[in-house]
């Protein structure tokens, strides 16, 4: 509402003035000049109820049916700080949390409210908090559920980054399954070499292409053949240098790529299209056999 969080900083300097008075109080020693101290810190304390009160008249709480993304607070973080990784302002902060008396102060454990609004949580779900180094996959996989899941019932903007501390609604496994494009894929291998040193950033270790054109142009770079027999037409391809591409996955429209790292060489599979519900984008992550994301972007792929 209109003048909450103007009423919210005025509260805050008549409390750092009310200590001003009190400091004031203890260095004046005149009985007389003493009497005037404590009135004018009556004043000042009758005034910060005052606004107490009005804040309390301003203030709305949230709509009810209205559900928003949460965050635990970690040591150290501020609400400057937490605008800054949710891209937000401390004014919209302080709107959706009308119990934060003090911006300056707010301590580890309090939990924020985040201008995110979530869509309906599912029948059953828990809820889980964001630890260093998590990532989605790694959460998904703990409790059975998908990636894409994750993302849609937390309003999640960029499945790569996530904060410690954001609060997570994750689905209950569902007992009978997901035939909606969710499971292992098959792969053939197309060519294999273990033998030659390969120089590669990180960024150019790992790909997947729907055509002949875009594979001759990665190849290229490794002065590596394009390998025959491959149809185009029924089917991608996906590559590694220097990783072994050991087990495949589809989630919606997310693959993820196991691979294991090795010394020399590369490896290229093709994965038949007839196994992906339906033509269109798809992002390939290419993980280690831990689970850890290897590559910094995903890779886009669309047939």
């Amino acid at each position: 509402m209109d003048g909450l969080l103007t009423a919210r900083e005025i509260l805050s300097r008549e409390k750092a003035l009310l200590t001003l008075y009190r400091e004031l109080n203890n260095q004046v020693t005149d009985p007389d000049l003493n009497d005037m101290v404590d009135r004018l810190m009556e004043c000042q304390m009758n005034q910060i109820d005052m606004l107490n009160e009005l804040i309390d008249d301003l203030g709305e709480a949230p709509a009810p049916d209205i559900r928003y993304a949460q965050h635990v607070v970690q040591p150290g973080e501020t609400l400057f700080v937490l605008a800054q990784k949710y891209n937000t302002t401390v004014r919209t902060l302080l709107r959706l949390n009308p119990d934060i008396e003090d911006p300056d102060e707010i301590q580890a454990g309090m939990v924020i409210n985040l201008p995110i609004l979530l869509p309906p949580p599912p029948d059953c779900f828990n809820e889980y908090t964001v630890s260093q180094g998590d990532t989605l996959f790694e959460i998904a996989q703990e409790f059975d559920t998908t990636v894409s899941q994750l993302v849609f019932f937390n309003s999640i903007s960029n499945p790569d980054l996530i904060f410690p501390g954001r609060r997570l609604i994750v689905p209950c496994p569902d007992e009978d399954g997901d035939e909606n494009g969710v499971g292992g894929l098959d792969f053939k291998t197309v060519a294999i070499d273990n033998e030659i040193n390969y120089r590669a950033r990180l960024d150019e270790r790992f790909f997947a292409v729907s055509t002949r054109f875009q594979l001759r142009r990665i190849l290229e770079r490794f002065d590596i053949r394009v390998p025959s027999g491959i149809d185009f037409n029924e089917e991608i391809v996906i590559g590694a240098i220097e990783y072994n591409i050991v087990d495949m996955s589809l989630e919606d429209n997310m693959i993820t790529v196991e691979v294991e790292r090795k010394a020399r060489g590369y490896h290229l599979v093709t994965v038949p299209k007839d196994q992906f519900v339906e033509e269109g984008f798809y992002s390939a992550y290419f993980v280690n056999t831990n689970g850890r994301r290897l590559d910094r972007d995903r890779v886009e792929i669309e047939f």
